[in-house]
């Protein structure tokens, strides 16, 4: 596939049945998921131990006990039905690099990653971007993600940042595509200017599709004025003290707003919270990587603290898993870990731990909210898109079903996810994704790795998974 092929969005060789595809999928206007566990994540609408979701077109109609039969039923007995997981923060260029950084610690991976003109990033071409994204959200809805927000620092040419818009749109996920600008010594085309190209991209993604619009980038009030004359909202990386005080003096400025979510927030004071609190902010938290690249502690208990709502996020498949199930284990357990820490050192006054069902709210309902489309996805309102999942709980790993948070967030994995819709379309069919050719993408994602190995010269020892210099 040549540049000008990815940046119209031709997925030529990866459509096509996969392995095992049932080819029953269920394609009426009217679905009714029947006999599950019902977690809706909303408190109005309530659970259900046993109830159904009715689906009519792109949306939610119904939840309730008993809904009749009048659509095409699917049959989730043993299963548990909740709102699809939402990513709010993820770099899926990446997914060619997948596990290479695991072992890495932060000054390796910023260093080897973007810089200088060797770095791997700066080897991208339009087709890896468009193949990365693309594999990347297949990965993603084959786990029950159903939204991410992408932030994609490879907006190199208008054809880099075309092909991610076009692999976002030919995978079939709800996306944010946070338009990023390149970092370190991986400076764009001098005729590529970020952020004015936000304007063209409004035209192309002008927030009535599954794909829609943010800016990502530096705390700049300027930048930011760019993103509000667009209309579309903001994403911040916001790390250490320093970073903090830089935002603090944007809050001063009367710059910080509802419309801006702060990903990471790791070593913040608590001034620069409650700056964050008090005009609105979100947060989003990639657990498993700031705690194994050691980026700083996570910022979740201050979150909790500070009463600021936070998403969850996995970061970049080049360090950890794209894998809601992981995060939330990992959440769950670090943030009670710290209370038993504190205890230990003799401090009375402790925060509450977390139960199972704060942590599925932070990767759900939480996440639309950091996402700012929490009146799109994030619960099982009606209403809403129907951005569902259908979770296996009558398997060795689950059953017998005893506390459907509790299965969720600390025993399910990705095998568990059966059936997975996006706007009422069906995307994961009883453990299979429909129309893809999973070998298929896997050949480009693998040729694309070579690619970049060979172009940047870096080591690709399989066997020694190290990367720390």
């Amino acid at each position: 596939m040549t540049a000008s092929e990815t940046s119209l969005g031709s997925a030529a060789g990866l459509a096509g049945p996969a392995a095992g595809q049932d080819p029953a999928v269920p394609k009426g206007n009217r679905k009714l998921l029947k006999n599950a566990t019902v977690l809706t994540m909303d408190p109005e609408v309530g659970d259900l131990v046993v109830g159904d979701v009715l689906i009519e077109d792109s949306t939610i109609r119904d939840v309730g006990s008993d809904l009749g039969t009048d659509g095409e039923v699917i049959d989730c007995s043993g299963c548990i039905v909740i709102p699809g997981f939402v990513n709010s923060h993820i770099h899926m260029f990446q997914t060619a690099l997948r596990g290479y950084w695991t072992d890495a610690l932060a000054p390796d991976y910023f260093a080897q990653s973007r810089g200088g003109p060797g770095a791997i990033f700066h080897k991208y071409t339009p087709d890896d971007v468009y193949i990365g994204e693309y594999a990347g959200a297949l990965e993603c809805l084959n786990a029950g993600i159903t939204t991410v927000v992408d932030t994609s620092q490879c907006s190199y040419t208008p054809a880099h940042t075309d092909a991610a818009v076009r692999g976002l749109q030919d995978s079939g996920i709800r996306a944010v595509y946070a338009y990023s600008p390149t970092t370190g010594d991986n400076i764009p085309a001098p005729d590529y200017a970020y952020p004015q190209d936000l304007h063209r991209l409004k035209e192309v993604l002008p927030g009535d599709g599954l794909v829609t619009l943010a800016l990502h980038g530096p705390m700049d009030a300027d930048n930011w004025s760019v993103a509000r004359e667009v209309g579309v909202p903001i994403f911040a990386h916001v790390n250490y003290t320093k970073g903090g005080l830089e935002l603090e003096e944007l809050g001063r400025a009367g710059v910080m707003g509802s419309d801006t979510t702060y990903i990471h927030c790791t070593w913040l004071e608590d001034s620069t919270w409650r700056w964050i609190a008090e005009t609105g902010g979100m947060v989003s938290l990639s657990i498993i990587v700031e705690q194994t690249l050691q980026h700083g502690f996570s910022g979740l208990q201050s979150a909790l603290d500070h009463q600021v709502r936070c998403g969850l996020g996995t970061d970049a498949v080049s360090m950890g898993p794209t894998d809601f199930f992981a995060q939330m284990k990992a959440a769950f357990a670090l943030q009670r870990s710290r209370i038993q820490e504190e205890a230990a050192r003799g401090v009375r006054e402790l925060p509450p731990v977390v139960s199972t069902r704060d942590i599925l709210e932070m990767a759900t309902i939480g996440g639309a909210h950091a996402a700012h489309l929490a009146d799109v996805t994030g619960s099982l309102t009606p209403g809403k898109q129907a951005d569902v999942v259908v979770l296996r709980g009558d398997g060795l790993n689950a059953a017998p079903l005893n506390s459907a948070t509790g299965a969720i967030v600390t025993l399910l994995d990705t095998s568990n996810v059966w059936t997975v819709l996006v706007g009422g379309n069906i995307v994961k069919h009883q453990g299979c994704l429909v129309d893809v050719s999973v070998p298929d993408v896997v050949r480009r994602l693998r040729d694309s790795a070579d690619g970049l190995f060979a172009r940047s010269g870096y080591p690709r020892d399989v066997l020694g998974a190290c990367q720390r210099r």
